[in-house]
């Protein structure tokens, strides 16, 4: 019974130590983004956009809330509208966060990447997301993590 039991033990911790770590390209939202919310802006160039005012842009930005099937225009008064555009591998996941620092007046995007090796090409994502208002002082500050 104890050959069998360290048999079992060794078997275990073997197959613990050298399993593979897998790879989650789970996406996720965070902060004062609002998170059913679609954002659609045709024509609009990727970057790094921060827009309070519909007039800042030259085109019309769309939001929807109901999973695409209705979109109207954005409600500058309650919402304002990010963009980081991004290039990272087809097979990634994608940790969106908007926070407000009101002391220093300024917003921050991050988008933290998880890169899996599944597949090679590579793909680029504008990531417009909708948050609550955000004064347009506010000074935007654009942070990309890749892991």
């Amino acid at each position: 019974m104890n050959k069998f039991a360290f048999i079992s033990i060794l078997l275990l911790l073997t197959t613990l130590l050298s399993s593979c770590k897998k790879c989650d390209p789970s996406n996720s939202v965070s902060g004062i983004i609002i998170e059913d919310a679609i954002i659609r802006a045709v024509g609009i160039p990727g970057g790094q956009h921060f827009v309070v005012d519909g007039s800042e842009v030259n085109k019309p930005i769309e939001m929807s809330l109901d999973g695409g099937v209705n979109y109207t225009p954005v409600d500058y008064s309650q919402y304002s509208v990010f963009a980081l555009t991004t290039s990272s591998s087809c097979s990634s996941g994608y940790n969106r966060n908007v926070s407000v620092d009101a002391a220093n007046s300024t917003v921050t995007y991050t988008i933290t990447i998880t890169e899996c090796t599944t597949c090679t090409n590579n793909t680029t994502i504008d990531n417009w997301v909708l948050t609550s208002k955000v004064p347009g002082n506010y000074t935007p500050v654009f942070n990309i993590n890749k892991n």
